[in-house]
Order: structure tokens, then C-alpha cells, then sequence
């Protein structure tokens, strides 16, 4: 199995920079910035990156741009699903939702490695690849 990557541990990692920010003041930029930009981008990128390898081959025409809204969908889509859980339970503050979302983001995130080793085993099985 391949090691993970630095881009992957820095995904990882991009829940609990978050998280940390959190602890500077209300509206300080580098607050605002730094949460936005997660909320926007990180799980979605770690779950497409988590479920990528498994996806059947295809052309890479507009790849980018599919993934980057794909990315953006799936970020404000787990967003939602975390934060409503919250709400319904009445336990919602900012501090769970975003640490739930780091949690989902580095497990996933991690996780990579593992779905990509799996599917490349598969392929080595399948009869096409004789």
C-alpha cells in the first residue's frame, strides 16, 4: 500500500486549523477566512478524493471543473447534513459542527490510500486486465 501523501495530510489536517482559528476573535479575518474556505472545500475534496479511485475509468474532458463544483456540492452538502443533525438534537454550536466536519474530513482524507489500493486490486482481478 502507498504511503500517504502530503497533500492528503494536509487535508487532514485542514478540519483542526479550522477548528483552532476558532479561537481568535469573532471577526478577526484570519477567523473568517481560514473557515470559509474549509467549509467550502475540504470535506467535499476529501470525500471526492475518498470515493474517486472507485469511480469507473473515464476521459478527462472538464475534469477540473466538474471536481471543483463537485467539491464545492459535496462540502456545503456535508455542511448541512452536520449542522442539521445538530439543530435537531438542539446541541448545535459552531465549535461540534466544525469539529464533526474535521472528523468526517480526516477520516476521509486518510482514507484514500485504502480505496485506492482496493480498487487497484480489484482491477487486477477483473478479466479484462488479463
Amino acid at each position: 500500500m502507498n504511503t500517504i501523501r502530503w497533500p492528503l495530510l494536509l487535508l487532514a489536517s485542514s478540519g483542526w486549523l479550522a477548528l483552532l482559528t476558532t479561537e481568535t476573535p469573532g471577526g478577526a479575518p484570519l477567523r473568517v477566512t481560514v473557515t470559509v474556505v474549509f467549509l467550502l472545500t475540504c470535506p467535499g475534496a476529501a470525500v471526492l478524493a475518498l470515493f474517486r479511485p472507485l469511480l469507473a475509468p473515464r476521459d478527462h474532458t472538464g475534469d477540473a471543473m466538474e471536481s471543483i463544483a463537485l467539491t464545492v456540492a459535496l462540502s456545503v452538502a456535508l455542511g448541512i447534513l452536520v449542522s442539521e443533525a445538530f439543530f435537531m438534537t438542539g446541541a448545535f454550536t459552531v465549535y461540534r459542527v466544525l469539529t464533526a466536519l474535521a472528523t468526517i474530513t480526516s477520516l476521509a482524507a486518510l482514507g484514500v490510500p485504502l480505496t485506492a489500493y482496493r480498487a487497484r486490486q480489484r482491477a487486477a482481478r477483473s478479466p479484462e486486465a488479463a
